[in-house]
């Protein structure tokens, strides 16, 4: 019998070459899967936090763990070609549902960092200050109370651990989240900067005050009054005490001084308290603000109301609103008026 060879060779080259053909689209196709498939198991957004030490191969391992991560090994040969552990920085990265192989590298290798939106509250302590920042952004806690007591550190912006209060403006700063907390203070002093402008800085001297005396007096004025078309009066009685060189005797600065800030109501003996921020015993302003000042207070001072008041009194009525006075006899008067009706509702 008669075989062609040739023809037998050429069939099996044939063949042959559409194996190769036929794996090549297969490799070719899962190649596309992959690229083209999520490439993390998760369903709603992740964080994954970057340290100094952190390298590609620290990576894989947090993205495995925390995200879901499928096929690291293709992951890593695709990472080193698009050269990610050049770029790799620390900060907080966010990865997406969704999201390829090539969409989580791209994330990692811009450097597209998280960002917090840190809210400073008006009336705050530095302790809840610094507690917000520890759980906001890397640093802890400690490390924000650490610099806000930090004398030499403050004295290079202008201001003491008694004064901090005033640097600490409220406001909606957007940062990123591995931000540092000299960095932070840092951003929050040019911020301050930006704050007070010429015209408020004339406004204040005007006053007979500095911006950190304005946050002062501002932080007593948020403690006495959340009536905001109220908090110009209450400034510019507390500016005629000062001009008279009357003692402030403001309730809240003696709750400060007694660590008590939800005492109700304020006795005799608790102005008997020994401190600076006592301003019973102590004429003109504490050494420094007593929460951190609200905007509107701050403003309240600056465009306080000229009039001839020396007194006030909470009303009888419990508005919240105050009864003012500009001699001590018709202050008596407001006075038992209050404390008439506390004794009505049986406050202590």
């Amino acid at each position: 019998m008669y075989i062609d060879m040739p023809k037998q060779k050429s069939k099996a080259l044939k063949r042959f070459l559409l194996s190769i053909l036929v794996a090549a689209l297969g490799a070719g196709a899962y190649g596309l899967y992959l690229y083209k498939s999520p490439a993390l198991d998760i369903s709603s957004d992740q964080y994954v936090k970057l340290g100094n030490a952190d390298n590609l191969e620290t990576l894989i391992p947090k993205l495995e763990a925390e995200c879901g991560l499928k096929h690291p090994a293709v992951f890593r040969v695709l990472a080193k070609r698009m050269n990610l552990e050049r770029w790799m920085k620390k900060g907080r990265y966010t990865v997406k549902p969704g999201m390829t192989m090539v969409d989580v590298i791209r994330v990692f290798r811009a450097g597209r960092m998280q960002t917090v939106n840190l809210v400073i509250k008006p009336h705050g302590t530095l302790e809840s200050f610094a507690q917000k920042c520890g759980e906001k952004l890397e640093p802890d806690a400690q490390d924000y109370m650490f610099l806000l007591n930090d004398s030499l550190f403050l004295d290079s912006l202008g201001f003491t651990p008694a004064t901090v209060y005033a640097l600490l403006l409220p406001d909606t700063y957007n940062v990123y989240w591995h931000t540092q907390a000299d960095e932070l203070l840092l951003k929050l002093y040019r911020e301050y900067l930006i704050y007070w402008t010429e015209e408020r800085r004339a406004k204040a001297e005007a006053a007979g005050l500095t911006p950190i005396e304005v946050a002062t007096l501002a932080s007593i004025i948020d403690k006495e009054t959340n009536k905001t078309d109220e908090m110009p009066m209450v400034a510019g009685m507390y500016l005629n005490r000062l001009e008279s060189q009357m003692p402030l005797q403001a309730d809240p600065t003696v709750k400060f001084a007694l660590k008590q800030p939800d005492l109700r109501r304020i006795l005799h003996g608790h102005l008997q308290v020994e401190s600076p921020y006592n301003t019973y015993r102590n004429t003109g302003l504490p050494p420094g603000p007593i929460g951190i000042p609200s905007k509107q207070a701050i403003q309240a001072v600056l465009d306080h109301v000229e009039h001839n008041y020396l007194f006030m009194c909470a009303r009888e009525d419990f508005s919240g609103y105050h009864a003012f006075a500009a001699d001590y006899k018709s202050h008596l008067l407001n006075a038992k008026r209050y404390q008439a009706a506390l004794d009505r509702r049986g406050i202590k």
